[in-house]
């Protein structure tokens, strides 16, 4: 076939599709362009999911009328002047292809410093005196009326209009000092202060109840907002991150915040976190993806170290599981955060409708009073009744040990009795060939004892002889299983779990002392390395509200 020049509807049409992918694609763009004029405030409305009408009302600075024409053609913009302004972009949006791919698949109305114009499929179909009003007012209606085909990959309206909302909240949590007002049909669905408190915005975009439960992150390029490990949701959904205040997908960057949680958190659980990172412009690449949802950095090592070490100076302020108060008489009288999930940023106040109570202070030290059903320890401390999992609790104060032993390189062991013969898989065999000196770092001493047998002469001094055989077995299955960056921390949690007391195991009250006093002194004592809580505080208020106490 002969090469010839797309006609340039059809060029238009094209380009647009990278951009503009639904609804909340064009949402998107209007906001940021709402942003980078300055606005302090934005009014948005959609109707139709998306596809009948959006509508973004700011503040800012506006589009001078002489120049309102020229904004809708493609690669217009007033960001990017030279090809080294490219290096140094700090606006959300820079490439001048927003309005010129909206108006080539809807029909489009902008209004700003005194002037109005509407285009219709890419072409002006109207330009005239309008009244002048502050900022810009711009409407996109019948979405993709003029391409088909993109309109038949929509899905249902639920799902346009949910991700039009998480674009809104996105924007919301990012920029606290704008206020964002949000209507879908015509009804208030979002409304922030615009204070620039991030926790007042986050309390609107996600509710007071998850907000209390939000810890500041605030450390050099790095600010932002990240939840107690006893508030946590069963998906990534929670997990919004910023660069230069500019939303990202980076599947590293979300790995480093889950790497700070591990221990903290059950397996399938995540953290409710939102970060924006602040990054020279010269030492990332933000023009990597059409709809700029990347990011490219000159050095992800530093960032990802920069990040771990925030979120983990503020998981240091972490507070214990707390007995929370139902909201009503009926059913049980007491419920506890850990088995709540919070909702999606999609979510509004509504989806939580129980408070959290507010974090309780560190609870000092710990008087026992007692073992119930053999499994748990009761206890008081100066801020009420403590509840300890003594499993969960010894667990943590023996990971604890294990891994400084692994850090160290040296740990106590007791010779066996009688030394066992320990049949292992040929993943096993290889693990406890590569990890020797980890091994002996725990305290196994092992003889090799046949091609695919070992003989345990001696084991971890904490770990019970009868549980030896078995503690090695999994470790050394977990070794195998483990990522490198991983497996340190897994072989300690792993015979953590086999050397801990069980349930069922009665302790004798000296027994019960040294556990409490052992978990005081255990650093991220909340958890277990499994993330389950170790401990559940009944304050003495509650107490006294409970029983109808009020002195």
């Amino acid at each position: 076939m002969t090469i010839r020049r797309l006609p340039q509807q059809v060029a238009d049409a094209i380009a647009a599709g990278e951009v503009v992918e639904r609804p909340a694609s064009a949402l998107k763009e209007l906001i940021e362009n709402a942003l980078d004029a300055g606005s302090r405030r934005l009014g948005i409305e959609v109707r139709g999911a998306g596809r009948t009408l959006i509508r973004v009302v700011d503040d800012g600075a506006g589009i001078p009328a002489e120049e309102l024409e020229l904004a809708f053609q493609r690669h217009a913009t007033s960001k990017v002047r030279s090809l080294a302004d490219l290096e140094a972009i700090s606006s959300l949006g820079f490439r001048g292809e927003a309005l010129a791919s909206l108006a080539a698949v809807a029909d489009v109305e902008c209004r700003s410093r005194g002037r109005r114009i509407r285009l219709l499929a890419g072409e002006v179909v109207e330009s005239t005196a309008a009244v002048p009003v502050p900022g810009t007012a711009l409407e996109v209606r019948d979405l993709f009326a003029n391409t088909p085909a993109r309109l038949r990959f929509l899905k249902s309206d639920a799902t346009e209009l949910a991700a039009c909302l998480k674009v809104v909240q996105a924007y919301a949590l990012l920029y606290p000092e704008v206020r964002f007002e949000y209507a879908n049909e015509g009804r208030l669905g979002l409304r922030t202060p615009g204070r620039g408190d991030a926790t007042a915005a986050a309390a609107a975009v996600l509710g007071s109840a998850v907000a209390a439960e939000l810890m500041p992150v605030e450390a050099e390029g790095i600010r932002g907002l990240t939840s107690q490990p006893r508030l946590h949701r069963g998906s990534r959904d929670g997990l919004l991150l910023a660069v230069n205040r500019r939303p990202i997908a980076s599947r590293a960057l979300g790995y480093a915040v889950e790497e700070c949680y591990l221990g903290r958190l059950e397996r399938g659980r995540y953290p409710i976190t939102v970060l924006a990172l602040t990054v020279p412009p010269s030492e990332l690449d933000v023009n990597v993806h059409p709809a700029k949802r990347e990011v490219r950095f000159r050095d992800d090592r530093v960032i990802f170290g920069r990040l771990q070490r925030a979120i983990r100076a503020a998981l240091n302020g972490s507070q214990p599981y707390h007995v929370a108060e139902a909201p009503s008489t009926a059913g049980s009288p007491w419920r506890t955060p850990q088995v709540r999930s919070a909702p999606a940023f999609a979510g509004l106040d509504s989806v939580l409708g129980e408070a959290f109570p507010a974090a309780p202070r560190a609870e000092g030290p710990l008087r026992p009073l007692g073992q119930v059903q053999d499994a748990y320890l009761v206890a008081e401390s100066a801020e009420g009744i403590v509840l300890v999992d003594q499993h969960a609790a010894h667990e943590r104060v023996l990971y604890n040990r294990f891994l400084a032993q692994l850090r160290a390189g040296s740990g106590a062991s007791q010779a066996l009795l009688l030394p066992e013969t320990v049949e292992l898989e040929p993943a096993q065999t290889a693990a406890a060939s590569d990890h020797r000196d980890w091994l002996a770092a725990l305290g196994f001493e092992l003889e090799e004892f046949g091609p695919q047998t070992v003989k345990l002469r001696a084991a971890p001094l904490a770990t019970p002889a009868a549980r030896a055989r078995d503690a090695l077995s999994d470790l050394l299955q977990t070794l195998a299983r483990s990522l490198p960056q991983a497996a340190l921390e897994n072989a300690a949690a792993s015979l953590a779990c086999h050397s801990a007391v069980r349930f069922g195991d009665r302790l004798e009250p000296v027994e019960q002392r040294r556990l409490l006093e052992e978990l005081e002194q255990a650093e991220e004592s909340i958890t277990c390395p499994h993330g389950r809580p170790t401990r559940l505080l009944l304050d003495w208020p509650q107490l006294k509200r409970h029983f109808r106490r009020n002195y």
